[in-house]
């Protein structure tokens, strides 16, 4: 017939004694066989194209969780190539902890034979990041029924978590707004019962939070106004538009009534359809009370404030304005409306409120007025103004306190006048002492000049003898000293007669190095350990570095005292860094640090923290000087207990380039400076 069909055969030899005379076999028709493994490998085919093409990962392992097969997908998210993956195990590519809970999702699945599904963990991709991935998983099992594996999908929902996080962190922070807020909000159904609240709204109506879910607004109002909230409502959702500014009175669990001032809008679902309100209410009672005290008040008061030019206020005991006249609004910069009701910590700083604070609770606990005491406003516009200020206590018939009334005078322009008078007597009595420092200095400086000349000529005598050689560091010591007590009287009589620095190119770190040499002995023996962290590519500046060796001769030697004396002892760290165009150098000690009102007195100098006759100055007012002649800054932080940082900056100076007969430019390389060393 032309058909093609296949044969199997099986055959063996005929044999006649020993010789081979013919063949035997059976042969058997196969083609169902191979049309049914045609067929399945074109099944395996179509179901391994799909494979490859999905967007979950797929995956077969055996028992041990070994990877037997993986798709496309699964090797794109792991980062790794399908040669890479099979074989691989789960604990290569998850943390201990993930592994030991992957597994024991596993071994579940195998007691049970029930598959799991949606069960999340971490992985960690080739190149070190992790995903978050959603996987199921079930048995494998043989054609006598055995598990031999185990197989799954696995999906990437590292974007859905982050989604997740951000939305939970987001729900987080609007909640603790919600609940650190002193206005109520509100969520109510389209009947009008609370869905949800928080503590605020609790507050003002009295009740708890459990109580208030499912409470309806006509339990908590007289019934007229339970029928203007419900036209109000009923307005809102027929218009769509948000209502602002509208108030009602509430009924308080206890009893008593309050006045409320509240913003309601509409909620919607997905899908745009009306399912409740939302709004934001605040307890303005006081601001009513406060209305109706003025109202009654006003006709009373007017006459006397027309009289006056300073501000009048009157508050109650809680410190929200009830009255006041124009004056007060002028030294506030407010308007009388947005006055009306305000608390005094509208317009002040927290130091200044808890200082009125203190002032009007004298006043209400002794009953005597507080004459003459003052504060710093902070205007409308932000800008601050001093005030003086008289407080009497204002009681009621029955001699009950219900408030305060005062008189508020500004005095800005009368402390800035006395600010200044004050800075010119200083400036003037510092110009004073200087002048007189300056003429003694000049004398003072050539009458210890002539003996220090034999101190160091005799100290590089001995030095050069044949003494034992303690002695003759002693000497190579004293020599070194004298030395730098000549730098310092020159120093002071270029001081005292106005000479300019002889400025150099100056290598900071060096300088630092050199100056922290000369005061190793003085360290070692105050107990004080030296740290340096060097800036290694820190550019060059034009400075005396005498003067500069000075300035950090100062202000070490006052960091080893104070240490020294505070705590037998100490650390002194010493930074350098270039920073915007500038050479940033810091010196900090944990001493016991500067207070607050020493802290802007160390550059003056005669100012000292010594008793009469024990100290003459702290020695900072030469940094202060040296330090603004080349154009650099010098300041202090401290922190009382927590020792104190001195903060030097000074420019950066661009070395001027050499050249060469033809033309090019030489660089002389800067040398490399230390980066950190202990001494």
């Amino acid at each position: 017939s032309g058909e093609i069909r296949w044969m199997g055969t099986s055959n063996r030899a005929i044999f006649d004694g020993d010789r081979v005379v013919g063949v035997q076999g059976v042969i058997s028709d196969i083609t169902r066989r191979k049309q049914m493994e045609q067929a399945l490998r074109q099944s395996e085919e179509k179901y391994r194209t799909i494979l490859e093409n999905v967007v979950e990962g797929y995956y077969e392992t055996d028992l041990a969780g070994n990877f037997t097969l993986v798709n496309d997908s699964i090797c794109r998210n792991m980062g790794y190539s399908r040669d890479e993956m099979i074989g691989m195990n789960n604990r290569d590519y998850m943390d201990e902890q993930t592994a030991r809970k992957v597994l024991e999702r596993f071994a579940e699945v195998y007691t049970t034979g029930i598959p799991a599904r949606g069960f999340e963990f971490e992985v960690i991709r080739k190149d070190g990041t992790k995903l978050v991935t959603s996987s199921s998983v079930s048995l494998i099992m043989d054609s006598q029924g055995q598990p031999t594996g185990f197989r799954g999908v696995v999906r990437d929902v590292t974007t859905e978590k982050q989604a997740e996080e951000t939305l939970r962190q987001s729900e987080e922070k609007y909640r603790a707004i919600l609940e650190n807020i002193e206005d109520g909000y509100f969520e109510v159904d389209l009947a009008g019962n609370f869905t949800f609240g928080n503590d605020s709204l609790c507050r003002i109506h009295g009740y708890t939070r459990d109580e208030m879910i499912g409470i309806n607004n006509r339990q908590y109002m007289d019934e007229k106004t339970a029928k203007r909230v419900y036209q109000l409502f009923n307005k809102i959702y027929t218009t769509g538009k948000p209502s602002k500014g509208a108030d009602w009175e509430i009924i308080r669990k206890d009893g008593t009534k309050r006045f409320i001032d509240g913003s309601v809008s509409l909620i919607r679902d997905a899908q745009g359809k009306r399912i409740g309100f939302r709004g934001i209410i605040r307890d303005i009672t006081e601001r009513k009370e406060a209305e109706q005290a003025q109202r009654q008040n006003e006709a009373k008061y007017r006459t006397i404030l027309e009289s006056i030019e300073h501000g009048y206020f009157e508050v109650t005991l809680r410190g929200n304005l009830t009255f006041f006249n124009d004056s007060m609004c002028e030294i506030t910069g407010y308007p009388r409306d947005e006055m009306m009701g305000m608390n005094n910590r509208k317009y002040m700083e927290k130091e200044n409120a808890k200082k009125v604070y203190q002032t009007f609770n004298r006043v209400y606990t002794t009953g005597k007025p507080d004459r003459g005491f003052d504060w710093e406003v902070i205007r409308k516009d932000g800008t601050k103004r001093i005030v003086e200020a008289s407080v009497f206590l204002v009681r009621d018939s029955k001699d009950k306190p219900t408030g305060f009334r005062g008189i508020v005078r500004d005095i800005t322009e009368r402390r800035k006048a006395e600010a200044e008078r004050k800075a010119l007597e200083q400036q003037a009595q510092v110009a004073a002492r200087l002048s007189t420092m300056g003429e003694m200095a000049s004398g003072i400086v050539h009458e210890i000049n002539n003996p220090l000349t034999s101190v160091v000529g005799f100290a590089e005598i001995l030095a050069q003898q044949d003494l034992p050689e303690d002695a003759r560091e002693y000497a190579r010591i004293i020599g070194d000293e004298g030395k730098r007590v000549t730098g310092i009287a020159n120093r002071l009589l270029s001081f005292a007669r106005h000479q300019k620095p002889e400025t150099v190119y100056t290598d900071i770190n060096k300088l630092i190095e050199d100056t922290i040499e000369l005061q190793t002995y003085e360290m070692r023996t105050g107990n004080i350990k030296v740290t340096t962290e060097f800036d290694p590519h820190l550019p060059q500046t034009m400075a005396d570095p005498g003067q500069l060796q000075q300035v950090f001769l100062n202000i070490m030697l006052n960091a080893r005292k104070e240490m020294r004396a505070a705590h037998g002892g100490g650390n002194l760290l010493v930074k350098t860094q270039a920073s915007d165009g500038t050479i940033q150098i810091s010196l900090k000690d944990d001493g016991p640090g500067i207070r607050q009102k020493n802290l802007e007195r160390i550059f003056e100098p005669f100012f000292t923290t010594k008793k009469v006759r024990k100290g003459t100055g702290l020695g900072l007012s030469i940094c202060q000087g040296i330090i603004t002649s080349h154009n650099g800054k010098i300041y202090a932080r401290s922190t009382l207990g927590k020792g104190a940082t001195f903060i030097i900056e000074l420019p950066v100076v661009a070395r001027r380039r050499k050249t060469t007969q033809a033309g090019s430019a030489i660089n002389k390389p800067r040398r490399p400076a230390r980066v950190r060393r202990q001494q």
